[in-house]
């Protein structure tokens, strides 16, 4: 399989950040998509009409096999799930029912469909307070419930390929922005802060992290899913390229125009807070052939852009959390 041109896929999750993008992309590129999402969202309001909807929740078995019976997909793109990188421990009920419940049913309804990849979504969280930059050889330290959740997805996914030789792939996409995503991510708060003008208050900044421009996450997902090597890895999927935090701040408000002035040291940093953040993505490379296409100036200008249009439209409180 060298494209995805009317191939029957389903992306989990095809609302979400990440997923949206996947699945814009995956319609432009002649996929045959199904999606699966709890509501409709205003992301996915344009490809309504050209793909297959499901409002489906994964914790409903019954649903979820009937209707995996009749798309019988050929490449799952499995994105759903709850996403907290606050290493909050309020909503562990439902984390668990979502990311490891969600996950076994998905897979178990897939016994005795002929697939050719699955994609299991991890995440970066997963290394936790490993020391940097993050390789997929190292042990996971789960520090929150929604990374041991991952954790454990990962694993599960790891003895299926081994035990019955499904063939799955955990990608794991680092820090990720651009369009449509909710504000209580540090670029889209920067942004929409300048945009009404509002006091942006942030620790002293000095920890750092790296930040992948969408389509470059998309693009791994692609790339993963038509490459037989890749069949029972895990891989980072991120530029490996680390800045301050304070620096990107800063950098987001000089393109804009510098309309406020970021309160630097004003909050504290969190708990466990981890000084550096950003991956190794030789595996990346040498199994999918992905590289990172899009630096972060160019992002942040594309980013800007699109927030800036939804404000003069008057529709950035919908992204507003």
């Amino acid at each position: 399989m060298n494209n995805l041109k009317e191939v029957r896929v389903l992306v989990t999750g095809a609302g979400g950040f990440i997923g949206s993008h996947l699945t814009r992309r995956l319609v432009n590129e002649g996929a045959m998509v199904s999606a699966f999402e709890i509501s409709k969202r205003d992301n996915i309001n344009d490809l309504i009409d050209k793909i297959d909807f499901y409002n489906i929740n994964l914790c409903d078995f019954e649903s979820v096999r009937n209707t995996i019976k009749n798309i019988q997909p050929e490449v799952i793109y499995h994105l759903a799930g709850v996403v907290d990188v606050k290493r909050s421990f309020l909503d562990i009920d439902r984390i668990i029912s979502a990311n490891i419940q969600g996950t076994a049913n998905l897979l178990h309804a897939l016994e005795g469909i002929n697939y050719d990849c699955f994609i299991n979504t991890g995440t970066c969280e997963e290394y936790g307070d490993n020391p940097a930059p993050f390789v997929e050889e190292q042990m996971p330290n789960p520090v929150s419930p929604y990374s041991a959740s991952k954790v454990w997805a990962t694993f599960f996914c790891k003895m299926l390929y081994k035990t019955l030789g499904c063939p799955i792939i955990t990608l794991r996409p680092f820090l990720t922005y651009g369009p449509y995503q909710f504000s209580n991510m540090l670029i889209p708060s920067t942004i929409i802060s300048a945009l009404f003008k509002k006091e942006f208050k942030l620790s002293k900044g000095e920890q750092t992290r790296e930040f992948n421009y969408v389509s470059d996450i998309v693009d791994g997902f692609i790339k993963a899913s038509l490459a037989k090597k890749a069949i029972g890895e895990i891989i980072n999927i991120g530029n490996g390229k680390e800045y301050r935090i304070k620096d990107v701040v800063i950098k987001i408000l000089d393109i804009m125009g510098n309309p406020i002035e970021p309160v630097i040291g004003a909050l504290p940093y969190r708990p466990g807070e981890t000084n550096h953040f950003y991956c190794d993505n030789t595996k990346a490379g040498e199994l999918i052939g992905w590289e990172s296409k899009i630096d972060l100036d160019t992002g942040l200008k594309l980013t800007i852009e699109w927030y800036t249009k939804e404000f003069k439209k008057g529709n950035l409180e919908k992204w507003m959390k």
